[in-house]
């Protein structure tokens, strides 16, 4: 009789630890096919209110026909770029190079439309703000496929990927929203912060085209050439770094070091603004530009050095923090410092990298409410 009522105490104990552990699994499929699923849902549609926002501010200060700029605004975010094939890496750098500066002739070509002019500042700057309309639409385009699929499906697993996506993509859509106002007003960047460095090192010095959309200016140092190149502004322009230092190395032929000054991704806890030396080409680039300069250094024995302003990803599409202009200076004294160690009767380069919106050529940039 006892091992009876042991037994069936057992078997009671069992059924109900497996109706528990089926209740939960109810419960937790409930919660996340539902309770997560609104959430996630509300979130997304946040993103796709300000994809829809940031259009329409293009579209706003766009002077054609209000149609045709809507037209020109949707063909810009539905853009795609396909990858050069990889499967033979030999000049893979020259298809790339080629596709990056296709893709960049179709924003412009849909921002002169758009500003009824043919070059110019608000030509670059309608430009730049299309690529930051391009990014976000792309987000907010992938975050609803993911929605819909898991919906489709009812997959947990994806409802549980878009969460830890969503707090990222919030930030991209975010900073991307902010750095089109930036460009369409022509404000500097956290990503300007090179060509910064470049203009207060040019002061009133005279520049010259050196490459599309790149100007050189000369200066001396103690007995040692600079060369300061950055991109052409105050427009929203990267320039052509790459091919400017390879024909300036190739024009002046006794260039002993390049160094190269831009923005850095910051770890969390750095602060923002610090500033870093180290060696090899500072270049956020697909890698088409970096190459060239790493490129033509190898081939003539140059010294490459580098400096580096830490920022995180979205300050750097962002409107320049303080904390970032207030290094300026100080990254502007180690790029001549390291200069200073090249050898005297020599030529040094230094390239501001980054985007150049708000940033004049040859004297340091000064706001006057976002005029160029």
């Amino acid at each position: 009789m006892l091992a009876l009522n042991v037994d069936t105490s057992l078997v009671e104990n069992l059924v109900y630890f497996i109706v528990s552990i089926i209740l939960f699994w109810l419960f937790i499929r409930v919660y996340y096919q539902v309770v997560l699923f609104r959430r996630i849902e509300g979130e997304v549609e946040r993103i796709r209110k300000i994809d829809e926002k940031v259009q329409q501010m293009v579209v706003r200060r766009a002077r054609c026909d209000r149609e045709e700029a809507e037209t020109l605004v949707q063909r810009a975010a539905n853009l795609f770029v396909v990858q050069p094939v990889q499967l033979d890496p030999h000049g893979i750098i020259e298809r790339l190079e080629n596709l990056i500066e296709r893709s960049e002739d179709k924003f412009r070509s849909y921002a002169r439309v758009l500003t009824g002019k043919r070059d110019g500042v608000e030509v670059d700057n309608m430009s730049m703000a299309l690529t930051c309309v391009f990014s976000i639409h792309v987000i907010a385009q992938y975050l609803r496929h993911l929605l819909l699929s898991a919906k489709k499906t009812n997959n947990i697993q994806l409802l549980l990927l878009i969460t830890m996506l969503l707090p990222t993509f919030k930030q991209f859509v975010k900073s991307n929203y902010e750095g089109a106002k930036a460009f369409l007003k022509c404000v500097p960047i956290g990503d300007s912060v090179g060509p910064m460095v470049a203009a207060r090192l040019i002061g009133d010095s005279p520049v010259r085209e050196v490459e599309k959309g790149t100007v050189a200016a000369e200066k001396e140092l103690e007995g040692r050439r600079l060369l300061i190149v950055k991109a052409h502004g105050p427009g929203g322009n990267l320039g052509r770094l790459g091919r400017a230092v390879k024909k300036l190395v190739r024009e002046y032929g006794d260039v002993s070091k390049i160094i190269t000054i831009d923005a850095a991704l910051k770890l969390e806890g750095e602060k923002t603004g610090k500033v870093s030396e180290g060696v090899g080409v500072a270049m956020g680039d697909p890698g088409h530009e970096s190459y060239k300069i790493e490129q033509i250094a190898a081939d003539e024995g140059i010294d490459l050095d580098a400096v580096a302003i830490k920022m995180s990803a979205t300050e750097a599409v962002m409107p320049m923090p303080k904390s970032v202009v207030d290094a300026v200076e100080e990254a502007a004294e180690r790029a001549l410092e390291l200069a200073k160690e090249a050898p005297e009767d020599s030529t040094v380069i230094i390239v501001g990298v980054g985007n150049t919106v708000g940033i004049p050529d040859n004297r340091p940039y000064v706001s006057n409410g976002g005029e160029g």
